[in-house]
């Protein structure tokens, strides 16, 4: 039997939208929306990341995002891939509360 808490979501639905601009055969610019509505009154959210990519070789790019998602005043959804929750066990912000982060990071394919 599962039991489900006050204001924890059951289904989520997801909206979302991004462009990619490759401004040199190299180097590509890339920003997204992204936008989630959560049911039992858990409120919704809309991430915002704008970031780029950089090719330094056929196998290997180098890359950054700068994100900030904005909450309804009952959603607490993070950036990380997170459960539903607050607190120190999932990094997410309280109710109500925006998240900014930045990501960085370097790809190989092997």
């Amino acid at each position: 039997m599962n039991f489900v808490l006050p204001g924890q979501p059951t289904t989520l639905d997801h909206e979302w939208g991004g462009v990619t601009w490759q401004a040199t055969p190299a180097a590509a610019l890339i920003g997204a929306v992204y936008h989630v509505n959560g049911n039992n009154g858990s409120g919704n959210a809309t991430l915002y990341t704008i970031g780029g990519s950089y090719n330094l070789s056929k196998r290997t790019l180098v890359d950054m995002q700068i994100a900030m998602t904005k909450n309804s005043k009952a959603a607490n959804y993070g950036l990380n891939a997170n459960n539903y929750g607050s607190g120190a066990a999932t990094d997410n912000p309280l109710p109500g509360n925006s998240q900014k982060g930045i990501y960085a990071g370097i790809q190989h394919s092997f």
